[in-house]
C-alpha cells in the first residue's frame, strides 16, 4: 500500500515537472522578438545577407552543418548581386523597336514590342520608353504597350541619349464603337420604322379620302340618276298629260266633226229629197241633170273614217285592227287631201 502510495506521488511529481517544462518553452516561444524567427531571418538572408547571416548564428538553435549550408548559399547569392551591381552595363550603340502597325487595337489589349539593342548585352528599361500616351509594361522580358482609351500612340526608346525609332500604335474602343453602331441602327431602325408608320398612316389617310370621295361621288351619282329619273318622269307624266289633252281635245273634235257631218249628212239628205221632189216634176233632162248634180254633191260631202296612223280611210270605223275608239271621221274631199287611199276591203 506504501508502495503503490510512492509511486504515485512519483508520477505527479515528473508530470508536474514535464508540464512546468512546456509552460516554460511556450513562455520562451512567446518571447521571441520577430528577428528571432526563422521566416524573418530566411527573408534577411534574401535581402540583407549580412543582417541575416549575423542573426542565423546568433538567434538560432539551428544545427552548425545546416548554418554552414544556408551561409554558402545565400552567401555566394550576395556575392552574385554584389559583382552584378558594381559591373557597369554598356551604354547602347543602337536601338530599334517594331511591333505590328497594322491593325487598330481594342483598348485595354496588350501589344508585344519587339527590341534590338546594340550590343546586345544593354540593359533597357520600361522608364526608357517614351510613349504619348498609354502605358509599357514588362512580362517576362517582353514589353508591352496598352491603352484604355482610343486614338493614335507614338512610341520610341531614349536611352543614354540614343534614340530608337518612332512607332505609331493606334487604338479604338471597339465596344463603344460597337454600341454607338447599334444604337445608330437602332435610331435609323427606330427612324424607319417612324416613317414606314408615318407613310402607313398618311396611306391610311389618302385611303380614308379616296373611300369619302369615291361614297361621295356614288351617292352624287346616285343622286344626279334619281334627279334624272324624277325629271323623266315628270317629264313623262308632262308628256302623258299632254297627250291625255290632246286625246281628249282630239275627241272632243272628232265629236265636233261627227256632228258636224251628222248635221251636213242630214241637210245632204233634205237636199237630196228636195231634189228628187225636183226632179220628178221636171223634165226628164232636167231629172238626169239633177240627177248628175246630185250625185256630184253626195261626193263631195261623202264622209269617211281614219285611224290616227293608217295611210287608208274606210267607210266604217271597225275595219282590220283599226280602233273603233280612235277613229274620227273626215270628208273624202279632206281625206285624199291627206294622202289617204281607199281601204281595199271597204271599197271593193
Amino acid at each position: 500500500m506504501g508502495e503503490n502510495t510512492s509511486k504515485k506521488s512519483a508520477v505527479s511529481k515528473r508530470t508536474a515537472k514535464g508540464q512546468n517544462n512546456n509552460k516554460s518553452n511556450k513562455s520562451q516561444k512567446e518571447k521571441k522578438k520577430w528577428y528571432q524567427k526563422a521566416g524573418w531571418i530566411l527573408l534577411l538572408l534574401i535581402v540583407c545577407f549580412p543582417i541575416g547571416f549575423f542573426l542565423m548564428w546568433r538567434c538560432t538553435k539551428w544545427n552548425k552543418v545546416l548554418k554552414t549550408i544556408f551561409s554558402g548559399i545565400f552567401g555566394f547569392w550576395f556575392m552574385c548581386i554584389c559583382l552584378a551591381i558594381a559591373m557597369p552595363l554598356p551604354d547602347p550603340e543602337a536601338i530599334a523597336i517594331s511591333a505590328d502597325t497594322a491593325p487598330i487595337y481594342d483598348v485595354n489589349e496588350k501589344v508585344s514590342i519587339d527590341l534590338e539593342v546594340e550590343p546586345a548585352d544593354c540593359y533597357i528599361s520600361k522608364s526608357d520608353f517614351q510613349v504619348s500616351g498609354g502605358e509599357i509594361s514588362r512580362e517576362d522580358d517582353v514589353f508591352m504597350f496598352t491603352s484604355d482609351a482610343g486614338g493614335e500612340f507614338e512610341i520610341y526608346v531614349e536611352d543614354a541619349e540614343v534614340i530608337s525609332n518612332t512607332i505609331t500604335l493606334k487604338f479604338e474602343d471597339k465596344a463603344a464603337i460597337e454600341q454607338a453602331e447599334q444604337e445608330r441602327l437602332a435610331a435609323e431602325q427606330a427612324e424607319k420604322e417612324r416613317l414606314a408608320a408615318e407613310q402607313a398612316e398618311k396611306e391610311r389617310l389618302e385611303a380614308e379620302q379616296a373611300e369619302r370621295e369615291r361614297l361621295e361621288a356614288e351617292q352624287a351619282e346616285k343622286e344626279q340618276l334619281a334627279a334624272k329619273r324624277a325629271e323623266q318622269r315628270r317629264i313623262e307624266a308632262e308628256q302623258a298629260k299632254e297627250e291625255r289633252l290632246a286625246a281628249s281635245r282630239a275627241e272632243k273634235e272628232q265629236k265636233r266633226i261627227e256632228k258636224e257631218q251628222a248635221r251636213a249628212a242630214r241637210q245632204a239628205e233634205k237636199a237630196r229629197k228636195r231634189t228628187e221632189q225636183q226632179t220628178k216634176k221636171s223634165s226628164t233632162a232636167n231629172k238626169n241633170q239633177a240627177e248628175d248634180q246630185n250625185q256630184s254633191t253626195v261626193s263631195q260631202e261623202a264622209t269617211v273614217w281614219l285611224s290616227e296612223t293608217g295611210e287608208k280611210y274606210h267607210n266604217k270605223p271597225k275595219c282590220g285592227n283599226m280602233n273603233p275608239d280612235k277613229a274620227y271621221q273626215v270628208s273624202l274631199s279632206e281625206a285624199k287631201k291627206r294622202g289617204k287611199e281607199a281601204c281595199k276591203n271597204c271599197y271593193r
